[in-house]
């Protein structure tokens, strides 16, 4: 089955409409999703090359990279996507983490009214240290992440084995590994996006009638969207452009980028 036939069997939520009244879908104005809000919060930033973002560029310029995990409140959950970067280890003081304390995540929760516990679900786009460095705080969550990526984390190639720390993503709580596509409830899906890593995966929220769409690191700055370009760190080329193309094809869409600072206050 090629690409394009594989995207149309998981095309995303797409006839929308919004209101002042709430989120509403196609099925009618009485007929509310369970999406309830969706706020990016803050884990500050970390420095690294910036041809790391982008394949063939930028090689050798520093980039303070933002730090940006989506909250989305539903009536069922609260849902985090990508947990950040945490505290690094001494052997990585070459990604420098500058941070204030209210550029923590916990500080972003709190000024939600939101604990840690409180948070019922974490999707991790992958298992970089960058996007799941903070996995450990979030004693009541469940963690869904593409089954590959899970296998793959544990038992790196050696030349992806920097990006993958297990202290990180090897911590107390229960995983749900899964495989394609997955819906987690109306209004919220995820889609697997390969290429920066094995098992990436993006998630896609029905929101004010747009597709919201989380690219993670399949697409971390516009330029990856807007020029077809993929990540510098990637695992594989092929599928990268292929999950940047998906992307695009999606309707009505709203891209976050993982990395681009444009974005840290946006209102969504």
């Amino acid at each position: 089955m090629g690409l394009g036939a594989c995207w149309r069997a998981y095309s995303p939520l797409n006839d929308t409409t919004s209101s002042r009244h709430g989120n509403e879908d196609y099925r009618g104005p009485d007929f509310l999703l369970t999406v309830q809000d969706i706020r990016l919060l803050r884990d500050g930033y970390f420095t690294l090359d910036k041809s790391f973002l982008v394949f063939g560029k930028y090689q050798g310029e520093k980039y303070k990279a933002a730090l940006k995990p989506l909250l989305i409140r539903t009536e069922k959950e609260n849902i985090l996507v990508d947990t950040g970067v945490g505290v690094l280890p001494p052997k990585y003081k070459g990604f420098e983490v500058p941070r204030k304390n209210e550029e923590m995540l916990e500080y972003s929760l709190s000024r939600l009214t939101l604990k840690p516990a409180d948070i019922t679900l974490v999707v991790n786009t992958h298992l970089h240290f960058d996007h799941c460095g903070n996995n450990r705080l979030f004693p009541n969550a469940k963690f869904l992440v593409q089954t590959d990526e899970v296998r793959y984390a544990y038992h790196p190639d050696r030349f992806m084995k920097v990006s993958y720390l297990r202290e990180f993503f090897d911590v107390e709580g229960e995983f749900l590994p899964v495989s394609g596509p997955y819906k987690i409830e109306d209004g919220v899906e995820v889609v697997p996006t390969p290429g920066h890593s094995i098992g990436h995966q993006s998630v896609i929220v029905k929101w004010r009638g747009r597709n919201v769409v989380y690219c993670g690191d399949a697409a971390p700055l516009p330029e990856n969207i807007e020029r077809r370009n993929i990540t510098g760190m990637i695992y594989s080329t092929a599928q990268g452009l292929e999950s940047i193309d998906k992307l695009r094809r999606i309707e009505s869409p709203y891209y976050i980028y993982s990395h681009d600072n444009a974005q840290l206050d946006l209102k969504l």
